[in-house]
């Protein structure tokens, strides 16, 4: 980096035109590869082989139905809970059984601001929650996992804290998927329409997938949970179609597809040039040339981090907004 900025020849009576060339170099010589190297969503991953084969997730679903070390033996007093987000794929509590399957009479949909894991109080993400449907003609599909009475109220604990962001308990009846078991009394976690952070439908999908595409927070970006569900769904219920969630995926990577690339480069840019800029301002000594690699070796590292994309994306969408 120190060479390139060597190499750049520019001095306070530098006009916009010299700027503007050195940040596009700059720009390309260091940045550009990692403003296209987004590849968010690879179909590979979302559909069964051409052999018609189970997926990688399925395949590890049904070898290994518990997460224990050690073998514990069921028992009356044990639950069970049932996740249709997040959980599907990311339980991090033990459990000595698991179920595909779904509930009847509700509906997934990202109506949830998500404040403390796909975003932040200052830009929210969505996660999904449950609105009450049709009996008879609404299912939500996901995993129930069974937890042993010993862990119990550690898990239930956890899961608590985990949800605590507009989620309450419940209980209902879950069916197991394909067969035609009695139904399971199964725990799970709705967020209600009178929580702080529902969001619910005022904004349509188009609104609510860009929300997605640029949000991030202390658990990743936004997209990365609807991603790893919409590959869940279609890997544990191959022959099930969740119309909501197939929709906002199609939405994201079009903006992904479409603007991400244009976005991402006036946003670091913008920030190159006015880290340039600054360096014009003073003298431009040797010692002043070390300290402007530093702060493009600090951007460039910046651009490292998991949700980079979304804290350029976000405030690039916001100037154009205004």
């Amino acid at each position: 980096m120190l060479r390139l900025v060597q190499d750049l020849r520019l001095s306070s009576n530098s006009n916009s035109n010299e700027l503007s060339a050195k940040v596009a170099e700059i720009y390309r010589e260091c940045f550009a590869e990692l403003a296209s190297s987004s590849c968010p969503l690879s179909q590979n991953k979302c559909n069964s082989n051409s052999n018609g084969q189970h997926s990688t997730l399925l395949q590890c679903f049904d070898a290994k139905p518990s997460n224990q070390t050690e073998s514990i033996a069921p028992s009356p007093d044990d639950v069970w809970i049932f996740g249709y987000g997040s959980l599907v794929w990311k339980a991090d509590f033990p459990y000595i059984d698991r179920r595909r399957g779904f509930v009847c009479g509700y509906k997934r949909r990202f109506y949830q601001h998500s404040i403390d894991h796909r975003g932040i109080p200052e830009k929210p993400g969505r996660v999904v929650t449950l609105l009450p449907g049709d009996l008879t003609q609404d299912r939500v599909y996901g995993v129930a996992y069974r937890i042993a009475a010993a862990q119990k109220a550690q898990v239930l604990d956890h899961l608590d804290y985990r949800e605590k962001n507009g989620y309450e308990r419940c209980n209902l009846e879950f069916h197991e998927y394909p067969s035609t078991t009695m139904p399971i009394e199964v725990i799970m976690y709705v967020a209600t329409q009178s929580n702080d952070s529902y969001a619910g439908h005022v904004w349509q999908v188009p609104c609510i997938a860009r929300q997605i595409f640029t949000s991030a927070g202390p658990s990743g970006p936004n997209r990365e949970y609807l991603f790893n569900l919409f590959i869940a769904m279609q890997e544990l219920f191959p022959d099930v179609v969740d119309e909501h969630l197939t929709e906002l995926v199609d939405c994201v990577q079009q903006y992904i597809k479409n603007e991400e690339p244009a976005l991402l480069e006036q946003a670091l840019k913008a920030q190159i040039n006015c880290i340039l800029s600054e360096f014009l301002a003073k003298d431009a000594s040797e010692q002043k040339q070390e300290e402007l690699a530093q702060r493009l070796e600090a951007l460039l590292e910046r651009c490292q981090r998991p949700s980079w994309r979304e804290e350029l994306l976000s405030q690039e969408v916001q100037e154009q907004t205004f």
